[in-house]
């Protein structure tokens, strides 16, 4: 995996889990460009501006739901990837959230160990698609 290829936003209102989650990206060294909001209205502007492969979004925020920024971000690029982390267990929380585009769904507290897994593979994931885009892309062409 090319660790310098993906960038990473953390969307989430509790200033100790986006630390928490720039450590485990760290120490894991998974990628130097991580970057972070504090809120959804400002997490949906970093999203346009910064244009992450991987999104890790808080369910529950004061300022808007977690559920609605990622309508939106599917809205603007459906090719991102987003995790959703929320403390809530209810069924309807995350088949929301998977309806509405999330690759993943963790509860917190998570193990920092299965969070760093699942960010793993979603960034392998997202390379694989991309690939399969260009290769597509290259067939379309070559045949033209």
């Amino acid at each position: 995996m090319k660790k310098h290829f993906f960038r990473i936003l953390i969307i989430d209102d509790s200033n100790a889990m986006r630390y928490l989650l720039r450590q485990i990206i760290d120490r894991n060294d998974i990628t130097p460009y991580v970057e972070d909001a504090p809120n959804g209205i400002i997490g949906i502007e970093k999203f346009i501006q910064f244009k992450p492969d991987l999104v890790i979004l808080d369910l529950r925020m004061p300022d808007i739901d977690g559920l609605d920024v990622l309508k939106k971000m599917q809205e603007l690029n459906p090719s991102s990837y987003v995790i959703v982390i929320s403390s809530s267990t209810a069924k309807i929380d995350t088949q929301d959230a998977m309806k509405y585009g999330a690759c993943d769904y963790i509860v917190k507290p998570f193990d920092r160990n299965e969070i760093a897994f699942k960010i793993i593979k979603a960034l392998r994931e997202k390379a694989r698609n991309d690939q399969m885009k260009e290769y597509i892309t290259s067939l379309n062409s070559t045949i033209k």
